[in-house]
């Protein structure tokens, strides 16, 4: 007995490109200009890796994350006034890799500073790291379906002694949780949280069965068992959906805190008064990276609310200057914002910086 929903029909997946992908790419966009300018100044050599570049660019015209990256690439390269600065991009894709060498052959130079892979990213990645040595190293992981985030890869990178990782990754935390309770046979099918998912489309769908080896490979993509747990309380009806996926998220983050020092969460939500749909996560160890996606994920939240949910109207009912609207859709007031601020310096006998990113959960 199959544990999850049937796979759809995704021939058309590249046709069009969908407003979900349009924020991912805002997102990526926004950050890597910024990323590759500051980086640069290392003197010390960059590799980018799209580990799920599909075609490239959308069928109706619509640039990809590969085309978005490789114009970044392009226009911080010719103002950088260092001899020493390189940016290697290289894109993995195991299904439309000749299609995607058509569509940024215009961007590959005869240096083979650019390339594109034909393979899945669980089998190229550690190959492409295991000479990069010294390197800032830039992940984009937006992944086909669920399985292919494998917590052990994760655990390896610290192997390959980089200068720099830097990781943006898109998780998928609705559909997780909707497998693991399918896993686990609880049901779930007409609970709200879980409802109007239907345009986020996996590429590859993860397909489970009810059996031990689906909760193990569960288990190695959340990097432990403690969704387990989260699922057994749901159906006690101790949490509903949307916190049975918020907590899920919240453990996966501290899972990866115990790897990356800072770790920054957007959850996407793309109608006003909805809970996010899925969630864009970036780890890395160094302040000012995390300092800067903050204030990349606060411009996309702004873009999200006025352009998206308001349709590009701003109701000034829906303002309020004593409290402020999280990413999650919840309200906190001025007074509870300073609150935790309070409590979190008063845990730091550190001297703390006023460019220091308060980095909860």
């Amino acid at each position: 007995m199959e544990a999850v929903i049937l796979p759809k029909n995704n021939s058309d997946f590249f046709k069009k490109k969908k407003l979900w992908s349009e924020v991912k790419d805002q997102l990526l966009c926004c950050y890597l200009t910024p990323y590759f300018q500051k980086v640069l100044r290392t003197g010390k050599p960059i590799f980018y890796v799209d580990c799920f570049a599909g075609k490239g660019r959308f069928d109706d015209g619509e640039p990809g994350s590969p085309i978005i990256a490789l114009d970044a690439r392009k226009s911080c390269l010719s103002k950088t006034k260092s001899q020493r600065g390189s940016i290697e991009a290289c894109f993995i894709e195991p299904d439309y890799a000749e299609e995607l060498k058509e569509n940024i052959a215009g961007y590959c130079s005869e240096d083979g500073q650019v390339k594109v892979i034909s393979g899945k990213y669980g089998e190229k990645i550690e190959e492409l790291l295991s000479d990069k040595k010294g390197y800032n190293v830039f992940l984009y992981i937006d992944p086909y379906g669920i399985k292919a985030l494998d917590s052990v890869l994760f655990e390896k990178f610290d192997e390959y002694c980089l200068n720099s990782l830097e990781i943006l990754v898109n998780f998928n935390s609705f559909g997780f949780f909707r497998n693991a309770c399918s896993v686990m046979r609880v049901e779930y099918e007409h609970d709200e949280a879980f409802s109007n998912l239907d345009d986020l489309v996996e590429y590859t769908p993860t397909k489970l069965k009810v059996s031990k080896t689906s909760e193990d490979l569960l288990t190695r993509i959340a990097g432990g068992d403690y969704w387990k747990n989260i699922v057994r309380d749901y159906q006690a009806g101790k949490i509903n959906g949307y916190k049975a996926e918020k907590r899920l998220s919240t453990e996966y983050k501290q899972w990866l805190k115990k790897r990356f020092q800072f770790v920054l969460d957007m959850p996407i939500r793309l109608k006003s008064g909805n809970r996010p749909k899925y969630r864009m996560i970036h780890v890395c160890g160094h302040r000012d990276g995390c300092l800067l996606m903050a204030k990349n994920m606060l411009k996309r939240k702004d873009f999200l609310f006025i352009n998206v949910q308001q349709r590009g109207q701003l109701s000034l009912a829906d303002f309020d200057p004593a409290l402020s609207s999280t990413v999650e859709n919840e309200l906190m007031s001025k007074s509870h914002i300073a609150e935790l601020l309070r409590e979190h310096l008063s845990k730091n006998s550190h001297e703390v910086r006023l460019k220091e990113p308060l980095n909860k959960n």
